[in-house]
């Protein structure tokens, strides 16, 4: 059994005396980024299609093509490796422009070989954008407010992301693939006044042969965060890919299956920001298991229900599965020793990453067991985050339900 105790190291806050009225500026200024980030990151499966039209490809290379703008999420703890001890603004500003650019010039590849290349160079940049941008999102923070800031950090990108492929599309439609540079305009616009907007840097961490006891608390401390962040990511990505494939095997359109999905990301949203806002309140670990539970919950009852009961069902499915990511990017950070970027580069992209794993596992046995049958395995494989939550994520000693405190 592994607990919260002596591991406990919050990352630094901002100074107490700072304005609200500008701390909330400043997060408004990283939210959005935040959006523009996750919007370029995520369009290209609402424009697949159309790319492997233009560029002659047959419908196989479309895994290929997803893998390669995927592959990126294990670079994740990297990432906030080295930005906690080179400075975050180094890898989120460059970051953010290369997920941007790389966006912008997905409309110019003219081969398969130069679009894998843009995509990898978007996934590089997405990695090196969420760690960093995580833990100054967390230093934007009054202490009693971390989880509900973390929240809408992470709505910027949800809102982002379930856009992003609608509003390419859009794009494609009016003005072409060539429409798609318009991405290139935040890059000159606000790039540039990031770090003037941003706040200081928080301080670096400096690397001692006398670690070697932090690094083996770190994976000590980190191992059950991350299976719950893998088990809670292959629940999100067995939902979303197999639910418009079981409706399109009964017989219904393409339009309303996407529908689904996007009911499931953009209704999330609210998971996100209530989620934070529940942890400041009732503690971490109760919101943690109590979703783990409901969640599967949902998603058995799916099939069972007609429409449009079933897209009420989906939109509080996508709440409560997106309700438990602030608060374990938190713990990620409070685990991580003083490295927040790395906290969050664990929860968030190797969580990510086990989760794509368990995807490849569970969609191994559709010949098997069928598409619903597998979505039986999927609701298995999230009722498993609910032992991980209650033993090894508890919630952290402190004075009152509120205010981290290092121990």
């Amino acid at each position: 059994m592994i607990a919260l105790g002596s591991d406990l190291v919050p990352p630094p806050a901002l100074s107490e005396g700072i304005p609200d009225e500008r701390r909330r500026f400043r997060l408004a200024i990283l939210t959005l980024a935040h959006f523009l980030n996750d919007g370029a990151v995520n369009f290209l499966p609402g424009v697949l299609p159309a790319v492997l039209v233009r560029l002659a490809l047959p419908d196989a290379d479309a895994g290929l093509v997803m893998s390669a703008l995927l592959v990126g999420q294990g670079l994740q703890p990297l990432m906030g490796w080295l930005s906690d001890r080179y400075g975050q603004a180094w890898f989120l500003i460059p970051g953010l422009s290369l997920s941007l650019l790389g966006g912008a010039f997905v409309g110019l590849a003219g081969s398969l070989w130069i679009l894998i290349a843009i995509l990898l160079t978007i996934g590089i940049g997405n990695a090196a954008f969420h760690p960093p941008g995580l833990a100054t999102a967390r230093r934007m923070a009054r202490k009693e407010r971390a989880s509900l800031v973390m929240s809408v950090f992470l709505v910027g990108g949800e809102i982002g992301r379930g856009l992003g492929p609608l509003l390419a599309s859009l794009i494609i439609l009016l003005w072409g693939f060539h429409g798609l540079l318009i991405l290139v305009v935040p890059v000159f616009c606000l790039v540039p006044l990031l770090p003037r907007l941003l706040p200081p840097a928080g301080p670096k961490v400096r690397t001692a042969s006398s670690d070697r006891r932090s690094w083996a608390k770190r994976l000590r401390s980190l191992w059950p965060l991350l299976l719950f962040a893998g088990l809670r990511s292959s629940l999100v990505y067995a939902s979303v890919t197999f639910i418009p494939i079981l409706w399109h095997d009964q017989g219904g359109s393409l339009i309303v299956g996407a529908s689904l999905v996007s009911v499931q990301l953009l209704v999330g949203v609210v998971g996100n920001l209530g989620g934070g806002w529940l942890a400041d309140r009732l503690g971490r670990r109760p919101l943690l298991v109590s979703m783990s539970l409901l969640s599967p919950l949902l998603l058995g009852l799916y099939p069972l229900l007609p429409m449009p009961w079933a897209y009420l069902d989906l939109g509080v499915l996508g709440i409560s599965l997106f309700a438990t990511l602030p608060v374990t990017i938190l713990i990620g950070q409070d685990r991580s020793h003083g490295e927040p970027a790395f906290g969050s580069g664990v929860a968030l992209g190797l969580g990510n990453a086990l989760g794509a794993v368990g995807l490849l596992i569970l969609g191994a046995w559709v010949p098997l067991i069928g598409v619903g049958g597998v979505l039986d395995g999927a609701i298995g494989v999230g009722l498993l985050a609910v032992p991980v939550a209650w033993w090894g994520l508890r919630d952290p000693p402190h004075p009152g339900r509120d205010g981290l405190q290092p121990v």
